[in-house]
């Protein structure tokens, strides 16, 4: 039988998809001519990094891939949304969707929830406690509050424990020290899309230096959608949402810190449309909470000692109709989605040097969740559990080139039970600027709280009249072993960085969800079910396949001070073995090639122009999503700086999607809608 993916989509291998690379080339034979021995002053040292193993050092030195995105490409890119910023790393796909907050995958096998991803803000857990997705519409944070994003590219369970099981993004903010004075930020444009923000900043010079940020940001993300196919409208979706976020740091003395974190998010978002029965249109309320505290000192000159406390809540409310047609008439009941959900993390941590070429880090942490939701779970009451882990590493240096990294985590977890993440990396330093990696491990997904738990139900009165998700039995945790290569390489004479790497990742027990219909479904239905549809497909969840994954991806960065930059990413997936897929989509869920292009070019008068491309072959979005088709999107920005030399004043002008209009999540349905605006930033 002819697949259906390759016979509605065939595979084509157009010019489009090679224009990254061939626009690079370009650019670096036109300026052949330039003074390759004036190398960029961001060269003159390789930058640190945080995320791989907990600890700073040098990617070189790294124990798994790390791609970081700075605040030169996050301004240029003209993203207004964090998670936009993602489409810069090589191999992760990010869609929007107006049935709910957008989603972030990498390699594919993302769905409407996408969870197999850790994404934290200064280390701070940032998944949601019900589906371990992250409610990106809710972070406490705008862009400009974004210093830099640490994204490491592979499973890193071995450092932070179940969930880091595709790969880690961790968002750090833009510390009270980098800023001074006061600024004011304002954007409008098209899809009524307005955002205002202002950021106030401690005198700085003393031991207190404290930051303080807030904005409000009006759009609408998604129109009406008309289906030709089925000749009905598909959701729409506006948001506002006010945020503020506070960050101190106090300096006890020359070894000792404190540092706060207090962040809140809320607004309201309209979505829904009337071909939808059971969500028409109606607003929904969100509200979040983010609390960090954490203190660190230096015991010697090798040895350091912190303590971190995080804290996150979320609330969300909304109640609309569910209408069921039956005949010429319709029955209709009110019912409440309301949910709220909150989690609690200690972390201690101890960093030292064991001897001339030894050093390790050991770690200990405690989380405990806290959820309830009547929609969600059948009970009024609080759903609550528990986490434990210790996590270390040891990093010996044999040799002066060769560095050996051993580090794990073992957790205890209220849905998995007992787990243990190991890895081990080889870094072998070919100079002092390029390094080969070799490291391999295991990593584990734990089941969600609703893959755990979930009951989801629309009531009238006791009567229970639709069921959503639901669990019959209990899940087993995902487990990925694999192994990774890569060649890391900072040529400071050319200004030039590169990131490549090849992995191969199996996957066993994935989780996914099946449908059944009243009846014959694997379990009796309650006695209290009364279907007012009974036609309505439920969900369950259950282990499923094994298969690989397979890829290759790499990012180059070529800077040239005084005419600009260029960043390219590429990434190759190729998920097989293992079929025939009990959910067909699996094999399919990663495009076969990823590309994103940032050019940054710099012009007399502090002009500065950048482009940004990004390009997916066909892949599809499982579970709530579809076919994505292949898809080339480009980005302009242009931009003026004004004001005092080192000011960050500006005024800039961003066309996102240029070519208009194109296909998110579900090709059938959703179409994202192109935006224009117009940015000022003043500071004083």
């Amino acid at each position: 039988m002819q697949d259906p993916y390759t016979s509605r989509y065939p595979r084509t291998r157009g010019l489009a998809s090679h224009a990254g690379p061939l626009v690079l080339l370009g650019l670096l034979a036109l300026d052949a001519r330039a003074e390759w021995g004036d190398p960029d002053p961001f060269f003159s040292e390789i930058p640190m990094v945080l995320t791989a193993s907990r600890l700073a050092q040098s990617p070189l030195d790294a124990p798994a891939p790390v791609t970081v995105i700075d605040r030169e490409m996050i301004v240029a890119s003209g993203f207004n949304e964090i998670h936009d910023l993602l489409r810069l790393a090589p191999g992760f796909l990010v869609a929007d969707h107006p049935d709910g907050p957008p989603t972030v995958a990498t390699h594919g096998l993302g769905d409407a929830h996408a969870r197999r991803i850790k994404v934290m803000v200064d280390g701070r857990t940032v998944n949601s406690p019900l589906w371990g997705n992250v409610i990106w519409d809710n972070l406490p944070l705008r862009v400009d509050d974004v210093e830099r994003i640490e994204v490491v590219r592979g499973p890193n369970g071995a450092a932070y424990g179940v969930n880091a099981f595709q790969g880690v993004v961790n968002i750090i903010t833009r510390a009270p020290s980098t800023e001074s004075g006061r600024a004011f930020v304002v954007r409008t444009g098209k899809n009524g899309f307005r955002d205002y923000g202002v950021r106030l900043n401690g005198a700085g010079g003393s031991a207190f230096d404290w930051r303080l940020s807030a904005s409000r940001r009006e759009l609408t993300t998604f129109e009406p959608h008309f289906r030709e196919r089925l000749g009905d409208w598909h959701s729409s979706e506006s948001l506002t949402r006010n945020t503020a976020h506070f960050s101190a740091v106090l300096q006890l003395s020359a070894a000792e810190e404190l540092g706060l974190q207090v962040g809140v998010s809320e607004g309201d978002s309209k979505r829904g449309a009337q071909a939808y029965l059971d969500y028409p249109p109606h607003t929904e309320e969100d509200r979040a909470l983010h609390l960090q505290f954490g203190w660190r000192r230096h015991i010697d000159a090798e040895s350091v000692l912190s303590v971190q406390y995080f804290h996150q809540g979320e609330r969300a409310g909304g109640s609309w109709p569910v209408i069921q047609a039956q005949g010429t008439t319709t029955a209709s009941f009110p019912t409440s989605r309301a949910s709220e959900a909150r989690r609690h993390d200690l972390e201690l941590q101890y960093d030292t040097r064991l001897g001339r070429r030894l050093t390790g880090m050991l770690g200990i942490g405690l989380r405990s969740e806290h959820a309830r939701s009547l929609h969600l779970f059948g009970t009024t009451r609080w759903l609550d559990s528990t986490h434990g882990q210790v996590f270390g590493s040891l990093t010996w240096n044999p040799l002066d080139p060769l560095k050996i990294d051993l580090g794990g985590t073992l957790e205890h977890h209220d849905y998995s039970g007992r787990l243990f993440s190991p890895r081990l990396a080889f870094n072998y330093a070919l100079d002092e600027d390029s390094a080969l990696r070799l490291s391999t491990g295991t990593a584990y997904r734990a089941p969600s709280l609703m893959e755990s738990r979930a009951f989801q139900t629309d009531r009238e009165g006791d009567t229970i009249r639709r069921i959503g998700f639901r669990v019959f039995d209990p899940l087993q945790s995902e487990r990925m072993r694999f192994v990774d290569l890569g060649y890391v390489a900072q040529l400071r004479l050319f200004g030039l960085g590169f990131d490549a790497r090849v992995f191969r990742e199996y996957y066993r027990r994935f989780i996914d969800d099946k449908s059944c219909v009243f009846g014959e479904c694997p379990r009796p239905e309650p006695a209290d079910y009364v279907p007012i549809d009974p036609g309505k497909k439920s969900f369950y969840f259950l282990n499923v396949d094994d298969f690989r994954m397979t890829g290759a991806e790499f990012t180059l960065d070529w800077r040239k001070p005084g005419w600009g930059r260029a960043v390219l990413s590429q990434a190759f997936i190729r998920i097989d073995h293992g079929e025939p897929y009990s959910d067909r989509d699996i094999p399919n869920s990663a495009p076969h090639a990823t590309t994103s292009l940032l050019l940054i070019k710099d012009f007399p008068g502090r002009w500065q122009a950048s482009l940004g491309y990004y390009h997916n072959g066909l892949y599809y979005w499982m579970n709530g999503g579809d076919i994505v088709p292949r898809t080339d999107r480009f980005d302009l920005r242009v931009a003026r700086r004004f004001g005092p030399p080192g000011s960050d004043n500006e005024v800039s002008l961003t066309a996102l999607s240029l070519k208009g209009r194109y296909a998110d999540f579900h090709e059938d349905k959703f179409r994202h809608e192109p935006d224009l605006y117009l940015g000022v930033r003043i500071g004083w």
